[in-house]
Protein backbone atom coordinates (compact mmCIF):
# COMPACT_ATOMS: atom_id res chain seq x y z
CA UNK A 1 0.00 0.00 0.00
CA UNK A 2 1.02 3.60 -0.65
CA UNK A 3 0.10 6.43 1.85
CA UNK A 4 0.07 9.68 0.09
CA UNK A 5 0.31 12.36 2.52
CA UNK A 6 -0.92 15.81 2.59
CA UNK A 7 2.79 17.26 4.49
CA UNK A 8 1.75 20.72 5.60
CA UNK A 9 -1.42 19.81 6.55
CA UNK A 10 0.23 16.48 8.77
CA UNK A 11 2.17 19.12 10.30
CA UNK A 12 -0.36 21.75 11.28
CA UNK A 13 -2.53 18.60 13.13
CA UNK A 14 0.81 17.37 14.83
CA UNK A 15 1.47 20.63 16.16
CA UNK A 16 4.62 20.94 14.40
CA UNK A 17 3.61 24.19 12.47
CA UNK A 18 1.78 26.94 13.17
CA UNK A 19 0.51 30.43 11.43
CA UNK A 20 3.23 32.46 12.45
CA UNK A 21 6.69 29.75 12.13
CA UNK A 22 9.17 31.75 10.82
CA UNK A 23 10.96 29.98 7.41
CA UNK A 24 13.95 28.30 8.99
CA UNK A 25 11.21 27.17 11.51
CA UNK A 26 9.08 25.25 9.01
CA UNK A 27 12.26 23.96 7.52
CA UNK A 28 12.59 22.51 10.71
CA UNK A 29 9.83 21.18 11.36
CA UNK A 30 9.44 19.71 7.55
CA UNK A 31 12.94 17.82 9.01
CA UNK A 32 10.77 16.97 12.01
CA UNK A 33 8.22 15.81 10.78
CA UNK A 34 9.88 13.15 7.82
CA UNK A 35 11.82 12.29 10.58
CA UNK A 36 9.08 11.00 12.75
CA UNK A 37 7.63 9.58 9.99
CA UNK A 38 11.01 7.61 8.76
CA UNK A 39 10.72 5.99 12.78
CA UNK A 40 7.07 5.36 13.12
CA UNK A 41 6.93 3.77 9.49
CA UNK A 42 10.78 1.73 10.06
CA UNK A 43 9.39 -1.60 10.19
CA UNK A 44 5.97 -1.15 8.01
CA UNK A 45 5.77 -2.68 4.83
CA UNK A 46 4.18 0.87 3.21
CA UNK A 47 5.72 3.12 1.11
CA UNK A 48 5.02 6.62 2.40
CA UNK A 49 4.90 9.63 0.31
CA UNK A 50 4.60 12.96 1.17
CA UNK A 51 3.68 15.99 -0.72
CA UNK A 52 4.40 19.96 -0.04
CA UNK A 53 2.92 22.83 -1.03
CA UNK A 54 5.30 24.76 -3.23
CA UNK A 55 3.60 27.25 -5.23
CA UNK A 56 5.71 29.73 -4.81
CA UNK A 57 8.99 27.73 -5.46
CA UNK A 58 11.70 28.68 -7.01
CA UNK A 59 12.38 25.65 -9.75
CA UNK A 60 10.95 22.29 -10.00
CA UNK A 61 12.49 19.66 -7.54
CA UNK A 62 12.48 16.00 -8.55
CA UNK A 63 10.98 13.40 -5.29
CA UNK A 64 13.70 12.58 -3.26
CA UNK A 65 13.91 10.19 -0.40
CA UNK A 66 14.11 10.81 3.56
CA UNK A 67 15.27 7.68 4.92
CA UNK A 68 12.92 5.58 2.82
CA UNK A 69 9.93 8.30 2.76
CA UNK A 70 9.57 9.43 -0.44
CA UNK A 71 9.19 13.59 -0.51
CA UNK A 72 8.04 16.27 -3.47
CA UNK A 73 7.41 19.78 -3.13
CA UNK A 74 3.99 20.79 -5.31
CA UNK A 75 6.09 23.45 -7.71
CA UNK A 76 3.58 26.11 -8.83
CA UNK A 77 0.62 24.82 -6.99
CA UNK A 78 -0.71 23.48 -3.82
CA UNK A 79 -0.48 20.12 -2.62
CA UNK A 80 -3.76 19.18 -3.04
CA UNK A 81 -3.28 19.88 -6.88
CA UNK A 82 -0.12 17.44 -6.84
CA UNK A 83 -2.22 14.70 -4.68
CA UNK A 84 -5.09 14.94 -7.51
CA UNK A 85 -2.48 14.82 -10.32
CA UNK A 86 -0.77 11.82 -8.76
CA UNK A 87 -4.36 9.83 -7.79
CA UNK A 88 -5.22 10.10 -11.47
CA UNK A 89 -1.70 9.34 -12.64
CA UNK A 90 -2.06 5.61 -10.42
CA UNK A 91 -2.92 2.77 -12.62
CA UNK A 92 -3.87 0.90 -9.17
CA UNK A 93 -5.87 3.34 -6.62
CA UNK A 94 -7.40 0.68 -4.23
CA UNK A 95 -3.37 0.37 -3.44
CA UNK A 96 -3.39 3.73 -2.36
CA UNK A 97 -4.57 5.75 0.56
CA UNK A 98 -4.67 9.43 0.97
CA UNK A 99 -4.09 11.50 4.11
CA UNK A 100 -5.23 15.01 5.16
CA UNK A 101 -8.36 16.68 7.02
CA UNK A 102 -8.91 18.47 3.70
CA UNK A 103 -12.47 17.14 2.50
CA UNK A 104 -11.78 18.11 -1.01
CA UNK A 105 -8.40 15.99 -0.80
CA UNK A 106 -9.63 12.75 1.09
CA UNK A 107 -13.17 13.46 -1.65
CA UNK A 108 -10.62 12.74 -4.48
CA UNK A 109 -9.22 9.75 -3.02
CA UNK A 110 -12.31 8.07 -2.76
CA UNK A 111 -13.47 9.61 -6.15
CA UNK A 112 -10.61 7.09 -7.45
CA UNK A 113 -11.44 4.32 -5.55
CA UNK A 114 -8.27 5.14 -2.91
CA UNK A 115 -8.82 4.89 1.65
CA UNK A 116 -8.90 7.97 3.00
CA UNK A 117 -7.73 9.04 6.08
CA UNK A 118 -7.58 12.19 8.50
CA UNK A 119 -4.44 13.06 10.18
CA UNK A 120 -5.50 11.49 13.05
CA UNK A 121 -6.58 8.32 11.95
CA UNK A 122 -3.12 8.13 10.07
CA UNK A 123 -1.20 8.82 13.25
CA UNK A 124 -3.81 6.30 14.98
CA UNK A 125 -2.60 3.55 12.24
CA UNK A 126 0.78 4.36 12.49
CA UNK A 127 1.06 4.32 16.18
CA UNK A 128 -0.62 1.00 16.44
CA UNK A 129 1.96 -1.80 16.64
CA UNK A 130 0.63 -4.98 17.38
CA UNK A 131 3.17 -7.02 19.87
CA UNK A 132 5.47 -9.30 18.26
CA UNK A 133 4.10 -12.63 18.86
CA UNK A 134 6.55 -14.52 21.54
CA UNK A 135 6.83 -18.19 20.83
CA UNK A 136 5.77 -20.04 23.71
CA UNK A 137 8.57 -21.52 25.98
CA UNK A 138 10.39 -24.84 24.79
CA UNK A 139 9.39 -28.04 26.35
CA UNK A 140 11.57 -29.17 29.07
CA UNK A 141 14.21 -31.85 27.76
CA UNK A 142 13.26 -34.73 30.15
CA UNK A 143 12.37 -38.46 29.20
CA UNK A 144 9.24 -39.82 29.46
CA UNK A 145 9.55 -42.68 31.59
CA UNK A 146 12.13 -42.79 34.68
CA UNK A 147 14.95 -44.80 33.92
CA UNK A 148 15.49 -48.05 34.88
CA UNK A 149 16.30 -48.76 38.61
CA UNK A 150 19.59 -50.12 37.27
CA UNK A 151 20.64 -47.09 35.36
CA UNK A 152 19.21 -44.96 38.42
CA UNK A 153 21.36 -46.88 40.51
CA UNK A 154 24.73 -46.53 38.42
CA UNK A 155 24.07 -42.89 38.24
CA UNK A 156 23.86 -42.22 41.90
CA UNK A 157 26.71 -44.44 42.93
CA UNK A 158 28.90 -42.35 40.11
CA UNK A 159 27.83 -38.90 41.86
CA UNK A 160 28.22 -40.16 45.46
CA UNK A 161 31.41 -41.95 45.04
CA UNK A 162 33.30 -39.93 42.50
CA UNK A 163 36.61 -41.50 41.02
CA UNK A 164 39.78 -39.23 42.12
CA UNK A 165 42.78 -38.69 39.84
Amino acid sequence: MTVLIDGYNLMYALGLAGPSLPKKGLEKARGRLLDWLADAARDRAELLRVVFDARQGPFPSAEYGHRGVRVQFAFGQTADERIDELLHAELRPKTMTVVSNDNAVRAAGTARGCAAWTCPEFVDWLLDRKPAEVPPPPEADKPADPPPAAELAALLAAFNNPKRR
